[in-house]
């Protein structure tokens, strides 16, 4: 999104209360331009219905002006999760017009009951988040969309550095985005794995990446059960950012689920089930965001994040229900379900990610359909090990605001004990009961040790099958805002 100087053909855009009275002062004052609003709207021609957007022309000193206005609804009762569906709306229509120009009346779009960088800092993420398209693999791809934006000069310097933070949240989710759209056949984990290694190459960020053998060497035995039987072997990831170098010691670990396809393997999936697995990887792709959005606004914290990439395949050397596996951290693990790989994936990696002695393990996975039965599809899962509840209380306001819900689920004895039921090995991968996703928090959670872990269970909201303010169905980068508006939190206090 480029910023200049305001020109005369500039179109400009202007926010719709309920009552214009509650405008500010100012734009009161401006008699033309409010007589102008007041008229239009008693006719019906502009609407101040929250999210609806008009397109009209009013006269303003015989100069005939082109205005777009965006209902705001009750400017009182706003939240900040409105401000989403206000600029969502607005970016949508300006590119589905196309329009190349616009001028911000940003004093149009206050409200008492939000602050004034929230309000800017959400029009920068809509402007990448609403508008995005993924269209690579497409003959009749679409130009890319540019937007020359500007605003008033009143408080505008805060305005812009408020929108860019948003933006640039915005760019990473993107990001993560389309990693999780690219098609199987192309996203194989030595893909995700050099891909990465070059997008981080200019920045702030270290990446270290374990291929196969090293995996085999050093003892990732789920990971190499998980991915053996697969032509695409596995792949570490390991990502550091170092925002916070006086205090090296305080880290904290985000670990993503990269399962690049997941056939299931030998307890293999129903043939409607399996359209749509290229998707199993999203929990990788949205902490790969998170860590690319934390780099970008040069957060004061230290993190590390480790994502495990790997096929789960079909093959005569692929793992097998009733196989024993020997994880990093020895213990053995009896596999009775090969549909339930990405448990088994994360025990390596959690257990790796807590080599680094974080203080904190956050983990990312489309793991369960039954979170998905608990909640519904637009709603995350969080189990908590450990953390303080100050904690998962502050990220469970954020996700509020940012319109990423997420709920709470327990990790109760049963599921400890569950996990440890196996007749000849350590643990088991799975057992024929209910609480599904709580046994599969239990058995990921066992590989931190006494290490605060929140394992957040992403299977609904990872993709979405319809389009909104947000942007169009596929892949949603959920959490990625979450975790670093978080963060932004954190590192102010």
């Amino acid at each position: 999104m480029m910023m200049n100087t305001k020109k005369n053909q500039d179109i400009l855009v202007i926010g719709l209360p309920e009552h214009l009275t509650q405008y500010s002062k100012a734009i009161q004052a401006n008699d033309a331009l409010y007589s102008a609003l007041k008229e239009l709207k008693l006719n019906h021609i502009i609407s101040s219905q929250l999210g609806e957007v008009n397109h009209t022309a009013i006269h303003i000193n015989n100069t005939l002006q082109r205005i777009i206005t965006v209902g705001l609804g009750n400017i009182n009762q706003l939240k900040d999760k409105d401000y989403l569906k206000i600029w969502g709306n607005l970016f949508q229509f300006i590119k589905r017009k196309p329009i190349s120009e616009v001028h911000i009346k940003q004093d149009s779009f206050l409200a008492k009951s939000v602050d004034n960088t929230t309000i800017f800092k959400i029009m920068g993420l809509q402007s990448k988040q609403s508008i995005y398209q993924f269209d690579d693999y497409r003959y009749d791809k679409k130009a890319p969309f540019k937007l020359e934006l500007t605003f008033d000069e009143q408080n505008r310097d805060q305005v812009e550095a408020a929108f860019k933070i948003g933006e640039t949240v915005g760019v990473s989710i993107n990001y993560a985005r389309d990693l999780g759209n690219t098609p199987p056949n192309i996203l194989t984990p030595q893909y995700l794995a050099e891909s990465v290694e070059t997008y981080f190459k200019t920045k702030s960020v270290t990446v270290d990446v374990k291929d196969e053998q090293a995996l085999e060497q050093e003892g990732f035995g789920l990971i190499q059960a998980v991915g053996k039987g697969s032509i695409n072997p596995p792949r570490l990831i390991t990502l550091q950012y170092n925002g916070d170098p006086e205090n090296e010691s305080d880290v904290i670990a985000l670990v993503g689920k990269g399962i690049t396809y997941d056939s299931g393997g030998y307890s293999i999936k129903s043939k409607t089930g399996m359209p749509s697995m290229k998707y199993d990887m999203c929990g990788a792709a949205n902490v790969i965001g998170m860590v690319d959005a934390i780099q970008a606004l040069q957060l004061k914290v230290n993190i590390v994040a480790v994502i495990v990439a790997a096929e789960n395949m079909i093959a005569n050397n692929a793992m097998k229900p009733d196989d024993v596996f020997t994880a990093l951290s020895g213990d053995t693990v009896e596999v009775p379900n090969t549909d339930a790989e990405g448990r088994l994936v994360l025990g390596d990696a959690t257990f790796y990610a807590n080599q680094f002695r974080p203080k904190l393990i956050m983990d990312f996975a489309t793991l369960t359909g039954a979170a998905v039965v608990a909640l519904g599809e637009d709603k995350a899962a969080v189990f908590n090990k450990n953390a303080e509840p100050s904690t998962l209380h502050a990220i469970l306001k954020t996700s509020t605001s940012t319109e990423e819900p997420v709920y709470e689920l327990p990790i109760t004895d049963t599921e400890r004990n569950n996990i440890k039921t196996s007749d000849v090995a350590d643990l088991t991968n799975h057992v024929n009961a209910q609480g599904r996703a709580l046994f599969a928090a239990a058995f990921i959670t066992h590989f931190s040790g006494n290490t605060p872990h929140l394992h957040f269970d992403i299977a609904g909201p990872a993709t979405t099958s319809k389009r909104s303010y947000k942007g169009p169905k596929g892949a949603t980068g959920y959490l990625i805002n979450t975790i670093v508006e978080w963060l932004m939190q954190e590192t102010k206090a």
